[in-house]
C-alpha cells in the first residue's frame, strides 16, 4: 500500500481534481484563525482522509506528528503530500525553474513546501517547515531582478546563517537585498503607507498569530486592487487566492519592508 501511495507524488505538489474550483470557494468563505487544538485539527483531516490515501495515513498517525507538523497539515490539508513525503523520506525530486502556481501576478508565486525545494536543509528544519522568509524573499527578488533562476532553493542557502529559534532573523532581508544590488527599507504599518509603497514594488510582511500563523510568519503583498490586498503567502494556497481587506490583517502585522 505504501508503495502505491508513493507512486503518485508530484514534482511540485498534488493539486487534486477539484483544485480549480477552490479559487471561487475561497473568496466566498471567511478566513479562519489557525488552531493549535489537536482535536480540532483531527476533525479537519477527516474529510480529505476519505478520498486521499496520504491524508488517511496522516490521520491514522496524527499522534506521532510533531507539533509543527500537526499544526501545518491540520490547518491546511493542501500540505498533506509534503508532510507525508517528509515522514517517509521521499525527498528526491527533479529541480526546474518556474512558479509553484501560475497566477498571472507581477510577483511570481512560490510555495515553501513545493517538492522541488521543500526538503532542503534550513538550519535545524527545512524550507517546507521554516522557509517562509527565504521563500518570500525569492518571490520579491525574482520579480525585481526579472530572474526566474531566483527561487527558494537558491535563496534558502543564503538564509541558513540567519535562522534563529523564532524563524528567520529580520537582518536577512537587508542583507539579501544588498547582495542583489537593492535596498531594504521599513514601511509604516498603516493602509495609506502600504498602498503608496506598493506603487514601487512588492512588500515583505511579518505577521503574528492569526489567519496566517500560530506564532510568526512572512509573506509578500503583491499589489492593491479594487480595495483589496493581493497576497502571496508561501505557506498557503488558500490565503494566496483570497483577496484581503486591510482591516482583516492590520492587527496581525508586525513589520513591513520594501525592497527596491
Amino acid at each position: 500500500m505504501i508503495e502505491e501511495i508513493n507512486s503518485v507524488a508530484k514534482e511540485t505538489f498534488s493539486k487534486g481534481k477539484d483544485f480549480v474550483s477552490t479559487i471561487n470557494l475561497v473568496n466566498e468563505s471567511k478566513p479562519e484563525y489557525k488552531s493549535d487544538r489537536r482535536d480540532d485539527l483531527i476533525k479537519k483531516l477527516e474529510e480529505p482522509a476519505k478520498t486521499d490515501q496520504k491524508a488517511k495515513w496522516i490521520l491514522d498517525n496524527f499522534k506521532n506528528l510533531s507539533d509543527t507538523e500537526a499544526y501545518l497539515v491540520g490547518n491546511d490539508s493542501d500540505t498533506v503530500e509534503f508532510i507525508y513525503n517528509m515522514k517517509h523520506n521521499i525527498n528526491k525530486f527533479p529541480y526546474k525553474e518556474g512558479e509553484s502556481l501560475k497566477l498571472n501576478r507581477a510577483t511570481p508565486f512560490y510555495l515553501q513546501w513545493d517538492n522541488r525545494w521543500a526538503y532542503e536543509s534550513l538550519s535545524e528544519a527545512n524550507i517546507g517547515l521554516a522557509g517562509c522568509g527565504p521563500t518570500s524573499m525569492s518571490m520579491v527578488l525574482s520579480r525585481l531582478k526579472k530572474d526566474a533562476s531566483i527561487t527558494p532553493k537558491t535563496i534558502g542557502k543564503d538564509a541558513r546563517e540567519f535562522m534563529v529559534e523564532e524563524g528567520i532573523s529580520w537582518k536577512f532581508f537587508s542583507h539579501e537585498a544588498n547582495k542583489y544590488g537593492l535596498k531594504c527599507q521599513d514601511v509604516d504599518k498603516n493602509k495609506a503607507a502600504i498602498i503608496e509603497a506598493l506603487k514601487k514594488g512588492p512588500l515583505i510582511v511579518s505577521v503574528n498569530r492569526g489567519y496566517f500563523t500560530l506564532a510568526g510568519h512572512i509573506f509578500v503583498i503583491d499589489s492593491y486592487k479594487d480595495g483589496k490586498f493581493i497576497i502571496n503567502d508561501p505557506n498557503s494556497i488558500k490565503n494566496t487566492l483570497r483577496q484581503w481587506d486591510y482591516e482583516q490583517i492590520e492587527n496581525q502585522i508586525a513589520h513591513i519592508w520594501k525592497i527596491f
